[in-house]
This record gives structure tokens, C-alpha cells and sequence, in this order.
């Protein structure tokens, strides 16, 4: 996925990237002083460290790491970034009746997508996850997995503080979750795979975010099966599913959170989508060809 930054009048612009969130983080903007430009850049950046370092499932020393290691046993305190994602996560949980879900981790784990840092049960769901003022825990072991949100949540908390410095315009990207910050709108291409290989537009945005996410792609053989790490909560088991989702919506991480309910749900798809004011686009093979089906 690719957009470049329109040109705008503000005298200063640059283009930075740092590698966090399993990806590389690229940022464009524009400011009018050099030292806005420089300290918007250094927050937004600092800002995507801080949510790496906090709620990485891969990291053992990890805040989200403690909480899935001892909620089961006492209320967890928490910080406003992991309170902010949990909320968000177990708000989608609702809307979309489950097909969101982010205590699949001991699946992820089990097929080895995650570590294992802690006991767990496998099968347990958000209702087991019990969010209150004090902290978090949870009614059982479980292992909370943001993997499909995080990302959305620091593509929002740079561009925030990008805004916050008087950037004029702005593009954060980080691998497939995008945000765009200013006047006039951007086309986002979407590269295909395979030999036919190509770039499709896909929607053109001003002030918004778009997430995209392509599950064939991350296919791996586990004990002689393929799997991949989009775990359908009401069967326990990886999709396998070739389409790539894309969603548009005011946030990157509710639409980085919708990508998941397009993909395993289309059929609920429409009235969640609706109810976060988001659409979304489904790239899937046919024939050799590429299709394009619009919600």
C-alpha cells in the first residue's frame, strides 16, 4: 500500500522512517518552521516507541505481557495507552458480536505465532475480560493479543502529536495501517501479489486512516498444516482466507480492527462498518484476474 504526501505551502517538509511494530514506520510532513517540523517528528516517534515497548505480546518484559501473566490471579493496574486499546478492543468485541475478539493469543501461541510468557486456557473470550477503574483482570488465564490494533493505536497517537506541533500536513504509514493529516485528499494504491503483479487504487482520503490486511501472504506450515494469524473466535481456528481487506474510517485502529470483522464476517460486516462510519474494499483472485468488492 503507497500514498505520497500532497505538496503543500508550508516552507519545511521531511521525510523520516524507524523500524517499530515489526515494520518500518514512515512519516511526511510539513510545517511551517523548521523546529515544528523537527519536534513533531521526534514526539511521533517517541510516541510509537512507547506504545511498542508497552504492549508488544512478543516482548517478555512488556506491560501487556504482566497483564497476561497475572490478571488471572489480581486486578492489574494499567497504563492510559493500554487502557485506551482494551476499551477500543472490547467495544469492537461487542458491536461485532464476537467476530472481533482479542483474547485469541493462546491460539496465536498454540500455532506459534506468539510466545508463550504465561499460562493460559484456550477458549476463553472478552467476556472473560473484566475492564475497570482500577485496572484489568481477568475471570480466567487468557492471553490478550493486540497485534491486530496496536499498530492502529500508534499510527493515531503520532499523528495526534503531529497535529499537537503544527504540522500542516502529514502521512504516517506503518505497514498497511496509514493516517493523513491536512488539506486535500490522497489515491492509496494497493500492490497485488503474485506474477500478475499490480497497483490497484483503492480510495482516495483527506483527514482519515486506512488499514489494509493481506492474511495469505503471512501463510506459514505448522505440523504439516498451513496457518495463518487471523484465528476466527467462534471456531478457535486460523482463516485461510487469499483476500486482502482494506477499511477506511476515522481511526487507524478501529479501522485496522475492522479489517479483521471483514474478513472473517462479511455478513455482519456492513452493519459494523456502518456504526463506526467506515467502508472497505475486498481485493480477492479470481481466475488470474483481481476483484474488487465494495462494502
Amino acid at each position: 500500500m503507497s500514498a505520497r504526501c500532497p505538496v503543500d505551502d508550508a516552507p519545511f517538509r521531511a521525510r523520516r522512517a524507524e523500524p517499530w511494530l515489526g515494520t518500518l514506520v514512515d512519516i511526511t510532513a510539513s510545517a511551517s518552521s523548521q523546529q515544528a517540523l523537527d519536534e513533531g517528528l521526534r514526539a511521533a516517534f517517541a510516541a510509537v516507541a512507547r506504545i511498542h515497548r508497552a504492549l508488544s505480546g512478543h516482548d517478555p518484559a512488556s506491560e501487556l505481557t504482566r497483564v497476561n501473566r497475572d490478571a488471572a490471579s489480581a486486578m492489574q493496574s494499567i497504563s492510559a495507552d493500554l487502557r485506551a486499546v482494551l476499551t477500543c478492543a472490547l467495544e469492537l468485541a461487542a458491536r461485532s458480536e464476537g467476530t472481533f475478539d482479542p483474547t485469541v493469543g493462546a491460539e496465536l501461541a498454540a500455532l506459534g505465532f506468539l510466545p508463550v510468557h504465561s499460562k493460559c486456557e484456550r477458549g476463553a473470550t472478552w467476556h472473560d475480560v473484566i475492564l475497570e477503574d482500577d485496572g484489568v483482570w481477568f475471570k480466567r488465564p487468557l492471553v490478550l493479543d493486540f497485534d491486530g490494533i496496536a499498530k492502529g493505536y500508534a499510527v493515531d497517537c503520532a499523528m495526534a502529536v503531529l497535529r499537537d506541533a503544527g504540522t500542516t500536513q502529514a502521512i504516517v504509514n506503518a505497514g498497511g495501517d496509514l493516517r493523513v493529516h491536512g488539506p486535500g485528499t490522497e489515491t492509496v494504491q494497493l500492490r497485488t501479489g503474485g506474477a500478475q503483479s499490480a497497483m490497484l487504487p483503492l480510495i482516495a482520503i483527506g483527514d482519515g486512516a486506512l488499514a489494509t490486511s493481506a492474511y495469505g501472504g503471512r501463510r506459514r506450515r505448522i505440523r504439516g498444516r498451513l496457518a495463518t494469524p487471523l484465528v476466527n473466535p467462534r471456531n478457535r481456528l486460523p482463516s485461510m482466507s487469499t483476500r486482502t481487506v482494506s477499511v477506511a474510517a476515522p481511526t487507524c485502529i478501529v479501522a485496522d480492527a475492522l479489517t479483521k470483522v471483514v474478513a472473517l464476517d462479511g455478513a455482519r460486516a456492513a452493519r459494523v462498518l456502518a456504526s463506526y462510519g467506515a467502508s472497505a474494499a475486498i481485493v480477492s483472485p479470481l481466475r488470474g484476474r483481481w476483484r474488487c468488492t465494495r462494502l
